[in-house]
């Protein structure tokens, strides 16, 4: 069994990347994987109607499971089944994305929100400036809005 998009709980986390390997954008989600942990390989499997994922990683004896990973790793791994999901919506909504991942990782989810962006709309809000420059970095149809406070009000900056 597949799934097209990920559930709210990421709960089938497993499935949906299965998805994505099957019949979405094979490439890119393995080089997202790649480009965020460079030399990692992510592990698709299904057993009985069971899926699951591992993540090898250079340095490792064997790959780790999904209940070894961080909950900065297993966050990635969801914004990546969320952003290429074969059944994308026509707008993602994303607030402050870098919340528990590791700041090395914010680059490659610019990247990541860019590829998105050529498939519908993505509205992302970030307090984080490495991922605020490689959303501005982003390409055609890329529009960012900075914020600033002035006088307790949040306003838009010129």
């Amino acid at each position: 069994m597949r799934t097209p998009a990920l559930a709210h709980d990421g709960s089938d986390l497993a499935a949906a990347l299965m998805t994505i390997q099957d019949i979405g954008d094979r490439a890119l989600l393995h080089q997202s994987v790649e480009r965020a942990f460079p030399g990692g390989r992510l592990e698709l499997w299904e057993e009985q109607g069971r899926f699951g994922l591992r993540l090898a990683m250079p340095g490792l004896l064997r790959p780790l499971e999904a209940a070894e990973l961080s909950d900065g790793t297993l966050r990635y791994l969801c914004l990546i089944a969320a952003l290429l999901s074969p059944r994308t919506p026509p707008l993602l909504a994303f607030n402050e994305p870098e919340t528990s991942l590791h700041p090395d990782l914010l680059p490659a989810l610019g990247e990541l929100f860019a590829a998105a962006g050529t498939r519908g709309q993505v509205l992302v809000t970030t307090h984080a400036e490495p991922l605020a420059r490689a959303l501005e970095n982003g390409g055609a149809g890329t529009t960012t809005v900075r914020l600033t406070k002035k006088d307790g009000a949040t306003v838009v900056v010129d």
